[in-house]
């Protein structure tokens, strides 16, 4: 269904000795965009490989519709989940192949994701189209072409968990609007998306918003209720900041 929920998490990551994401809570519904937002290092995508049972937790759960998501079935549970790493590798094999994970390929998923992720077009223009063997090296793809190959790769069969990170890092501007618009299609037909991103250009996709700084939640809630609590604390400083750089009564006489 794609119900997530994380209590009082902790992660270690491999081959460290301190945590970068420090009791973490929080619940996610079906059918909702959320954001998670944050600095460099502020434990974004420590968070997502939690979420996806990739990391375990030191302390504290994560479950994905009750279940925590370290012991669930992978061969059952990876169909069902769609992932947009921060660090896109595609591999060597056709551009088909790529999108269907290599598993089974079906022909009308393949074309459903490329329409998914607008890319259809794009992949006709290669030399053999769907068939066009394609390298994980750079090859004859813009970052940004990769970028969007792999977008498509994860809406494979359409999940119920859609997980993004910095999906639009490569993006111009036609390839970020594409992106919005695979995002805001996945939330209609019921899948639960989480986007990590740097950039708030996505932000009024978002129902809730996850605010992360040193491997902990500053701030969580709809959209517009974060919204407006950041633009206050906006204001609470500058104006702060005002006070201190303004003159004394007896400096400004003098």
């Amino acid at each position: 269904q794609g119900r997530i929920a994380a209590h009082q998490v902790v992660v270690i990551p491999p081959g460290a000795e301190t945590p970068t994401l420090k009791n973490v809570s929080f619940s996610l519904m079906p059918g909702t965009i959320t954001m998670i937002l944050g600095p460099s290092a502020a434990g974004k995508s420590t968070l997502v490989r939690a979420l996806l049972g990739l990391w375990p937790t030191a302390s504290g759960v994560v479950r994905i519709d009750g279940s925590e998501a370290q012991y669930c079935n992978r061969e059952e549970l990876g169909p069902q989940i769609g992932y947009l790493p921060q660090d896109i590798e595609l591999f060597d094999g056709s551009v088909a192949d790529n999108i269907a994970r290599f598993g089974d390929l079906d022909p009308d998923l393949v074309i459903q994701a490329a329409q998914d992720a607008d890319i259809h077009q794009m992949i006709l223009g290669l030399p053999e189209g769907y068939d066009t063997v394609i390298t994980g090296s750079q090859g004859l793809l813009s970052p940004g072409q990769r970028q969007r190959i792999a977008l498509a790769r994860s809406l494979y069969g359409r999940p119920k968990l859609l997980i993004l990170d910095e999906p639009n890092s490569n993006l111009d501007e036609l390839g970020e609007r594409a992106l919005n618009q695979s995002i805001a299609s996945m939330r209609q037909q019921g899948s639960t998306v989480i986007m990590v991103s740097h950039r708030q250009s996505a932000l009024s996709l978002a129902d809730y918003v996850i605010i992360l700084d040193a491997g902990q939640i500053t701030d969580a809630g709809p959209r517009e209720e974060v919204v407006e609590r950041a633009h206050a604390r906006h204001q609470a400083q500058q104006a702060q900041a005002q006070a201190v750089q303004a003159p004394s009564p007896s400096e400004a006489e003098s």
